[in-house]
């Protein structure tokens, strides 16, 4: 039996390409420290998918996991700290702040039918 649940959340970068790139790049060498964070918190699974400046967040967590505790340890290391400030100084400014990831709620599921 499955004893996780998938939570889908969403962000938007900045929208020109150099903020892009330094996002994907920073994503395809992620610091080893925010790794050992995530993988001694409760992330079992990451994935983030990119549409133009969109981004799309796959996160497999335990059942019990509560997304409002956050998913780095608090509070962060000091890499983990640097590499949230980075990745915030990235994402689109929405009303003067970087946006932020925001929860996706489902509503369709072939497992339902």
């Amino acid at each position: 039996m499955n004893n996780n649940k998938l939570l889908v959340l969403n962000i938007e970068l900045k929208d020109d390409k150099e903020s892009i790139k330094q996002y994907v790049d920073y994503h395809s060498d992620v610091w080893p420290e925010v790794i050992k964070d995530l993988k001694d918190g409760s992330i079992v699974r990451m994935r983030i998918y990119i549409i133009d400046n969109k981004l799309s967040m796959l996160l497999e967590v335990p059942k019990e996991f509560r997304l409002e505790d956050g998913i780095h340890t608090e509070p962060p290391s000091k890499v983990v700290g640097e590499w949230s400030r980075i990745m915030a100084n990235l994402a689109k400014n929405v009303g003067g702040k970087p946006d932020t990831w925001k929860e996706t709620k489902l509503i369709f599921d072939t497992e339902d039918y």
